[in-house]
């Protein structure tokens, strides 16, 4: 089910330090043949804080300066029908409070992870993953990522492949995840078994059909999901077209033993523009799922990126468009360039209620010279109700780094991270500036795959 697992978008360019990102330029050390890379940094920094809240009447101000560690450790690695990729980082940090002398001590980590075993002369696969994630359910959202809670989640399944022919393939297979947190974040599980047949059309073209059922329970509450979608995918001279049509009906067993049904039209569009520069891509998808059922639900097997924060969800019919550009020299030599938009439109099957969420980033980065560099990031999130223009909650944020490369794996940056919280819930607004001096130290080990 790679198809409904697009929708998770999930990023694996994970670094505590926003802009710690910042090119290290490291010559590869050679390591086993079997190694595709490895890499990664540690960094040092002290900080600054500065929030303002917005009490109606007054301003309450808060200056805290800080010092902490983060790090970063991702990569690939092959090994005959193997392979593992990951991406992880953390940071830990100590605040102190100017005005009242109070010590702080904040940490947290977000990554993910995942190991596949495929060998094309074999009818058996099987995988397993494990992703940390920063979660923000009702809390709206808050000017310091770290405040969020963390859910840990693992899961696992295996496929039997069957060839009925030539250019026809039919696989069966099992997945199955759980969840790990405090509170409601912890015990959620499900299973989900599928068959898909698929065939090729073409030199470039596949079809497929592909049907499920999902058991999820949270909270002692039972969901049951049947889902089946016909599948068509091309392979284009710029890219690839892929588009997905079908029905899913879900029946909710509620701990009291009432049941309800649900029954929605799924489906799923993807374009993609591809070139030696820059890459397009423009996705709709229509699910009916809940956080539970997701859990058993596969990942793409190369990660691009990792959300900045996740929330929980009951049952709900979503609709999403996303809209994403990366360039590497369109706009100049020595810049970079990217974007991304979506939008949502999600409605509860349990209560019915309507909500809309969205959310957009700009990065720009320049190279000022071949030691030093630039990097700009703006992002926003937003929800709204079932008002779709009607903003009830939103952040703002914007990230300046400057970077200096000292030697061939060791950089300075100073970052000025900046974020304003806008809110109609009973909440108060807030503004924050972080100003921070950072000393990092990176590596990379680059094999050669068999």
């Amino acid at each position: 089910m790679g198809w409904s697992a697009e929708k998770a978008k999930i990023s694996l360019v994970v670094s505590l330090c926003s802009f710690c990102l910042t090119p290290n330029t490291v010559m590869g050390q050679d390591l086993s043949e079997n190694v595709t890379e490895v890499s990664g940094s540690g960094s040092l920094f002290t900080a600054l804080t500065h929030t303002r809240t917005d009490q109606g009447t007054s301003t309450d101000t808060n200056t805290e300066p800080s010092l902490g560690v983060s790090g970063n450790l991702g990569g690939k690695l092959e090994s005959g029908a193997n392979s593992l990729a990951l991406r992880y980082g953390g940071t830990l940090e100590t605040k102190r409070d100017l005005g009242e002398g109070d010590q702080t001590d904040t940490s947290s980590i977000t990554g993910a992870s995942r190991f596949v075993h495929f060998d094309p002369a074999s009818r058996l696969d099987f995988n397993a993953g494990h992703t940390v994630s920063l979660v923000r359910n009702n809390t709206g959202f808050v000017v310091n990522p770290s405040s969020y809670d963390t859910q840990n989640t693992l899961n696992a399944g295996a496929g039997l492949r069957f060839f009925p022919g030539d250019l026809s393939t039919l696989r069966f297979s099992g997945e199955a995840g759980r969840s790990f947190g405090a509170g409601e974040l912890n015990d959620k599980e499900s299973i989900t078994a599928s068959g898909e047949f698929s065939r090729r059309l073409s030199e470039r073209s596949t079809g497929s059909i592909v049907g499920s059922r999902s058991w999820s329970n949270d909270n002692e509450t039972d969901i049951t999901i049947d889902s089946a979608q016909l599948v068509y995918n091309r392979v284009l001279e710029n890219g690839s077209f892929n588009i997905g049509g079908g029905l899913s009906q879900a029946d909710t067993e509620y701990p009291d033993g009432s049941v309800s049904e649900s029954e929605a039209g799924t489906g799923f569009v993807d374009r993609t523009w591809v070139a030696s520069d820059w890459r397009t891509s423009i996705q709709y998808n229509r699910r009916l799922s809940d956080s539970a059922t997701d859990l058993s639900l596969d990942f793409p097997e190369v990660f691009d990126f990792l959300p900045d924060t996740i929330r929980i969800r009951d049952l709900v019919t979503s609709d999403s468009v996303l809209v994403t550009h990366n360039s590497t020299s369109r706009l100049c030599s020595v810049c970079n360039f990217g974007l991304a938009a979506e939008a949502a439109l999600l409605e509860s099957e349990i209560t019915g209620a309507t909500t809309h969420e969205y959310s957009a980033s700009v990065n720009f980065g320049f190279q000022l010279t071949n030691l030093q560099r630039m990097d700009f990031l703006y992002s926003w999130q937003g929800d709204a109700g079932e008002d779709a223009g009607t903003i009830i909650d939103q952040i703002h944020r914007f990230n300046t780094s400057w970077s200096r490369q000292l030697a061939e794996d060791t950089s300075f940056s100073v970052q000025l991270n900046q974020s304003y919280l806008r809110s109609r819930l009973a909440r108060s607004d807030q503004d924050q500036f972080v100003l921070r001096l950072v000393l990092t130290k990176g590596f990379s080990l680059v094999g050669q795959s068999r």
